[in-house]
């Protein structure tokens, strides 16, 4: 970590740069790349790389990097791509410290085409060099005034100069485009950024390696991510919970599909799990706040940097519009959050201020007349609502069409805002002004784009709020068991579908409640375990090659005496006449439980992120319900708690309309057995299921039903 911070650190703050490609043709990147650079107020040694001038853009240029008098600490590499990986070694050579190579395509070496992120990486891995690249846009460091890209939407934000008013917010993207797009639209909405970072094809160092690094720094408060897969998803895991002890959120807008591998899936976790659905259960458990596209994006930014965090779902709209102000309210409403009357002694005192045409119950329709004596009145009303303790967040709704409304709103504002300890959240139904928006950035507050902006960044942080409150009492890891776990012991070498016998015992000694039964091979031997355990009962087929037993006909349940000889010849017929290659190791014999709530539980090795918990509501239609939720391995019982909380389905068990309310606390134990199952087999189970596992009335428990255990 020191060496990653102190490289990183020394790219991003280099004391000097060489332009390898340089150009004074300002319609071309490389022409723009040596522009940003000089004008982003950067003031070390800038040095231009080009055979063909002796002068470019005022500066005195160099054939090559070796005549230079002493090796600069940033290459930055802007020429066709068949010439880069001459110039990275020359740049090794020179001694530079990093280099970030702008080209992409592919180069014809020894006969063959490689892809220059083929290139990047061996250079960069045999010569000691870091390199960001190839086909990246470079980083703008605001903090550092360093704009080492040749975006256009930079050019602007350069021009305009000026101090900032610096929060901690920063871009890593793997997009150069997307990331440069998503700092112009956070710019034009009032947002400012410390740094903007883009990787481009990562032939060495990679996204994590800047989310690590500014993670480290004292000023991050929050960032944002644009990505399409992690290189090392361990990684990650390791780096969002460090994100989480900080405090820092991580706002992450993940595309694409996981194609880390593929599986040969026979459990009903592994199949439900898809191909993003490893990333969300990642994401949640650390809090990451997942988003669907720019506004969602730059609305949490902006709550994340700019606001106290609402420590609950009340919302207070404070309007200018009536119709607005019931917008706002069907749109919170419909994210989760609530719009209350107001109690009465509040509405008297907002009586006073009001007009009588207007509402004091919430929206607090305030009407245009609240901003006719310059917005006195309704700083007077957002004051008493800010102290009131009423609401747990503000959103005003008033027109910002009109340039210089907030500067002549400001010092009503500005002390409001600094002693509020709710988010205030501000939205124009007019087009808003441009100076309207930067001025509420001066004061400390955001104009937000949409009554969905506003909705989504109060759930994005309150839903962040909580996952800190329970984060922060997480119990310590628990202590590593001996070198054989009984897990390790009984799972042994074994490969494929375990037996019934070894994932009885497995379970059992994880403390997994599972049904009686035992194994028969023959009619003769079924009466016999069935008048031992007690009728009724179900009978199974047991085979290594069957793993859902009711698609193959191989299921039979309340089997009584009169008729367990008809079930369990037509279990045999059934699966001969289904499936007349699978080995048959005899029939199961089980207790017949008394009904419960059928749940499933399982677990499937993700290819990136490892193992993952299921917990889901089961039985035959778990695959079409698909009422399931995810989370990584290990899972205590507080995170067991969280994830029986999720299903859609939770009240059900809760006992909804007077039924009687499932042992939840039982379930949850037997999450977390499973989990540690899991941890303690050392990587040799890849699959299990527990379909159904039946949930018993409160203090009755649960009992696993059907257990399919797959060894690696």
């Amino acid at each position: 970590m020191l060496h990653l911070k102190k490289v990183v650190r020394a790219l991003l703050n280099p004391s000097s740069i060489a332009i390898v490609g340089a150009s004074p043709d300002l319609t071309k990147l490389r022409g723009r790349l040596l522009r940003l650079v000089k004008s982003s107020g950067y003031t070390g040694d800038i040095f231009p790389i080009n055979p063909g001038y002796e002068e470019i853009q005022g500066l005195r240029a160099f054939a090559q990097l070796s005549d230079l008098s002493c090796p600069p600490d940033l290459a930055l590499v802007a020429v066709p791509a068949a010439q880069v990986p001459d110039v990275l070694e020359k740049a090794a050579d020179s001694g530079a410290k990093s280099a970030i190579v702008y080209s992409a395509g592919l180069v014809t070496m020894d006969g063959r085409a490689y892809d220059l992120k083929q290139i990047v990486s061996r250079i960069a891995t045999e010569r000691g060099l870091p390199i960001v690249g190839p086909n990246t846009e470079g980083f703008y460091n605001v903090r550092g005034r360093l704009a080492a890209t040749f975006a256009p939407a930079v050019e602007g934000d350069v021009a305009a100069g000026g101090p900032r008013s610096l929060r901690g917010l920063n871009i890593v993207s793997q997009s150069g485009g997307l990331g440069f797009a998503l700092f112009e639209r956070g710019r034009n909405a009032g947002l400012d950024f410390d740094h903007v970072i883009t990787t481009g094809n990562e032939g060495n160092l990679e996204c994590l390696d800047f989310i690590e690094y500014l993670l480290a720094e004292e000023e991050t408060r929050a960032i944002l991510v644009f990505v399409e897969g992690f290189k090392d998803c361990r990684r990650f895991v390791e780096i969002a919970a460090r994100a989480a002890d900080r405090d820092v959120p991580l706002i992450v807008m993940k595309v694409g599909r996981s194609e880390g591998g593929k599986r040969a899936a026979v459990s009903h976790t592994a199949h439900l799990v898809g191909a993003d659905g490893a990333y969300d259960a990642v994401f949640r458990r650390f809090g990451v706040t997942r988003v669907c596209d720019f506004e969602e994006m730059l609305s949490a930014a902006a709550i994340f940097t700019r606001s106290p965090r609402p420590r609950g779902n009340r919302v207070s709209i404070l309007t200018t519009s009536g119709g607005a102000g019931a917008w706002a309210a069907d749109t919170l409403a419909a994210h989760g959050l609530e719009v209350p009357c107001l109690e009465s002694t509040l509405q008297a005192t907002l009586g006073g201020m009001v007009p009588a045409y207007g509402s004091t119950a919430n929206p607090v329709d305030v009407t245009a007349a609240a901003v006719e004596d310059g917005g006195s009145q309704l700083t007077r009303i957002l004051g008493v609502l800010v102290d009131s303790n009423a609401v747990d967040a503000i959103v005003v709704n008033l027109g910002l069409g009109t340039p210089g409304r907030i500067d002549s709103l400001g010092p009503a504002l500005d002390p409001i805002l600094k002693g509020a300890k709710v988010p205030v959240l501000f939205h124009s139904h007019p087009l808003p002004a441009a100076g309207n928006l930067l001025a509420l950035s001066r004061i400390g507050a955001h104009g937000y784009s949409s009554f969905r902006a506003c909705a989504h960044a109060l759930q994005a942080a309150l839903q962040y709020h909580r996952f800190q409150e329970s984060w922060r009492i997480r119990p310590p890891g628990a202590a590593s068991s001996a070198a054989e776990t009984e897990a390790v012991r009984l799972v042994g070498v074994s490969s494929g579908l375990l037996s019934p016998d070894v994932a009885r015992a497995l379970l059992e000694a994880y403390d997994i409640p599972v049904a009686v039964d035992g194994t028969a091979a023959s009619l003769a031997e079924a009466h016999a375990i069935a008048r031992r355990i007690g009728f009724p009962v179900a009978l199974k087929i047991r085979s290594p090659d069957i793993a859902h037993k009711t698609e193959a006909g191989g299921v039979a349940l309340n089997v009584t005496p009169d008729t367990l000889e008809t079930a369990y010849c037509e279990i045999l017929a059934n699966v001969a006449a289904r499936t007349p290659t699978a080995r048959i190791d005899g029939v199961v014999v089980q207790k017949m439980m008394p009904p419960g709530r059928e749940l499933v539980v399982g677990i499937t090795v993700d290819a990136d992120f490892g193992p993952l918990l299921m917990l889901g509501f089961g039985g035959i239609y778990v695959e079409i319900l698909k009422d399931v939720v995810f989370s990584p391995v290990p899972v205590d019982l507080a995170e067991a708690r969280r994830m029986i909380g999720l299903l859609r389905g939770v009240e059900i068990l809760q006992g909804a309309r007077g039924q009687t309310a499932a042992d939840l606390e039982a379930l949850a134990r037997c999450l977390a057995n499973v989990s540690r199952l899991i941890e303690e087999s050392a990587g040799r189970i890849t699959q299990l299921d527990l379909n159904p596992i039946l949930v018993y009335p409160m203090g009755a428990g649960v009992a696993a039903v059907d257990a399919l255990v797959v060894a690696g």
